[in-house]
């Protein structure tokens, strides 16, 4: 908790200080200024193009062309906060319109006149204007829609609004009186119209870079919700002393960061108790919950900090928007920790899941699986996003996937085989978690199907990774799918001294022990008595679900030291302890009926003759 205050008391004084030398150095400079400095640098690119590919060069690769373009773009990342410093001046903004009224009346005397020069440069001015009014009049609207806690689609709708006109109206009107221009007249002002077209490519580049970065100017929504802004006021009109450091906005800091850092064990709480409510209704215990709590409980904190954090830094920067590599660096930490959050409420109620789904079909491995697909899904999800606020063109990467889709299909193939081979192994059903399976020479208890791999673990208790690709394309022997029915198949050897009448009798008598066992598989015991006669005609019902109840005791041949009877049955259980202990009750049953019927078991010897001969 010390440490939690610490940071919100650093917080609160290194956001206000932070802040105000901001807003100080936004006042010391001019919008007009601004995008007259950026017009320069639009000129001096244009210039530099011009000279690279004079000289089959790419501009890309110049020094100064760089230099020129991140001085364009740190101009160009000021217009959000000089944005609200705009101050509207009823008489600027009535001089202005009579100077366009009085232009516009000039021009209409001079189109028809012999002073066709005068003519043009008027109504070059007038046009420029006329676009300079469009676009400072759809920033003090943007200003409004900042300061009334507008919505991010507002502002783009607005802005849309503007480059719609600059690009309909404006656009018809100039390329009109640009027609109507003879070739002497173009020439004579080619520098003019080249500078009104620069300078409407200029405008509209800082509309888009607004639409784009929309989220910029609704950073103070909660402001406007809550009302803060009065009570930063009032904290300020009441605090004992004055100063440069905002104690209203330093109060509204700690209160926020405190309210949103205090829920994190209750929201953690909640999110549970909403999976479980609207999702798989399941009664876990208290351990089980409290573990899933845990879970959740440390990206819930880092979800809420981000969040709290960008609150204070929008509270801190009022009225000003916050910088955009600030809302940038704050965005991908929102982002993360969301991913964060999302992915553990999956992992910790996952396994919840996953074993109510178990309950109704079996197949937890396919919960599994689609759990896997769904963390793939959110973290490509979360890179775009990433990638788009570090100023990537996402819809260009996707594109070039489209593209460039030939390539990278080849340069994956083995993982988009392994891939495909774990989703045509869970639609086959060949095996599942948890099954004894033999592929070639891997054999053990699977433990995961995964997106690529499958884990087996041996009986040795080694790990072995297989790839999919090889268990879709190689026999697999599955040993656990079987119902009933586990294979007792032994030789008994009885000494050749014994009678064929002893024989038939122990042969009668083990047969009929076997007949009589209670966990001997027998026909009785089989699943296609409960299939119906469709079924049957079908498919075999007791070889597809795993019966087995073969019993045969037979005389099976004369070996060089024994007469062997060859004893084969199935056990009704199919695990490995019980049948062991089957079979040791089925061999020490069979060893008294052997020496109840007075016969002997045989063991490997030879048996030598000499004859006498002949003197």
């Amino acid at each position: 908790m010390r440490k939690i205050l610490a940071t919100v008391f650093a917080l609160c004084f290194g956001l206000n200080l932070l802040a105000d030398t901001k807003i100080d150095d936004l006042n010391a400079t001019d919008i007009l200024s601004v995008i007259n400095q950026i017009n320069e640098a639009n000129a001096q690119i244009a210039v530099i193009k011009a000279q690279s590919a004079e000289n089959n060069e790419t501009a890309d690769k110049n020094v100064l062309f760089k230099t020129v373009s991140e001085k364009k773009e740190k101009l160009i990342e000021q217009i959000p906060y000089l944005i609200m410093q705009i101050e509207i001046d009823e008489e600027q903004v009535q001089k202005f319109k009579r100077e366009m009224q009085n232009l516009e009346s000039k021009i209409k005397r001079l189109k028809n006149s012999d002073n066709q020069n005068l003519y043009v440069k008027d109504k070059l001015e007038f046009e420029r204007m006329r676009l300079d009014g469009l676009f400072y009049s759809s920033l003090l609207n943007l200003e409004n829609i900042f300061k009334e806690g507008g919505k991010a689609v507002d502002v783009r709708l607005a802005v849309e609004e503007t480059l719609l006109s600059f690009q309909t109206e404006f656009y018809a009107q100039f390329k009109e009186f640009k027609d109507s221009l003879n070739e002497e007249a173009l020439a004579a002002h080619k520098s003019e119209l080249e500078a009104l077209e620069a300078h409407k490519k200029t405008l509209e580049e800082i509309l888009h870079y607004l639409r784009d970065n929309a989220e910029l100017l609704t950073s103070n929504y909660i402001i406007s919700e809550l009302n803060l802004k009065t009570a930063i006021d009032f904290i300020n009109e009441k605090a004992s002393f004055t100063s440069k450091f905002n104690v209203g906005k330093a109060a509204i800091i700690f209160v926020v960061f405190l309210f949103f850092v205090s829920f994190t064990t209750l929201l953690s709480r909640l999110t549970l108790w909403a999976l479980m409510k609207f999702f798989v209704k399941h009664d876990s215990d208290r351990q089980t919950k409290g573990r899933i709590v845990e879970i959740i409980k440390r990206p819930m904190l880092l979800t809420l900090i981000a969040y709290a954090i960008d609150i204070c830094v929008s509270i801190a920067y009022y009225p000003a928007p916050m910088p955009i590599k600030f809302a940038n660096f704050l965005a991908i930490t929102f982002v993360i920790a969301v991913t964060w959050l999302i992915l553990s409420v999956l992992n910790g109620y996952g396994m919840v899941l996953i074993n109510e789904l178990t309950k109704k079909s079996g197949r937890k491995e396919v919960i599994n699986l689609i759990l896997k697909i769904i963390y793939f899904i959110i973290f490509v999800i979360a890179l775009l996003i990433v990638l788009s606020k570090l100023g990537f063109n996402v819809s260009a990467i996707i594109a070039s996937l489209g593209i460039g889709g030939l390539a990278v299909a080849l340069a994956t193939k083995d993982i988009l085989a392994n891939f495909f081979a774990s989703v045509m192994l869970l639609f086959d059903n060949s095996f599942s978690q948890g099954d004894w399976i033999v592929c070639g020479d891997i054999e053990g208890t699977v433990v995961e199907i995964g997106l690529r791999k499958t884990t087996v673990r041996t009986f040795d208790n080694a790990l072995i990774f297989v790839p999919n690709s090889k268990l879709a394309s190689d026999p697999i022997r599955n040993w656990s799918r079987r119902k009933m029915g586990r294979r007792i198949r032994m030789l008994i050897g009885l000494e050749y001294s014994a009678t064929t009448e002893q024989i038939k009798k122990c042969v009668e008598e083990i047969k009929q022990m076997l007949i009589d066992h209670p966990d001997i598989a027998k026909g009785d015991d089989m699943g296609s008595k409960k299939a119906s006669r469709y079924d049957r005609g079908i498919v075999s019902i007791d070889d597809l679900a795993g019966y087995k109840s073969n019993l045969f005791v037979v005389v099976d041949e004369f070996a060089d030291s024994s007469i062997n009877i060859l004893v084969y049955c199935f056990s009704k259980t199919i695990v490995w302890g019980e049948f062991l202990a089957v079979k040791e009750d089925v061999m020490l049953k069979i060893m008294n009926i052997v020496e109840a019927n007075g016969l002997g078991f045989a063991f490997p010897s030879q048996s030598l003759y000499v004859e006498e001969v002949k003197k």
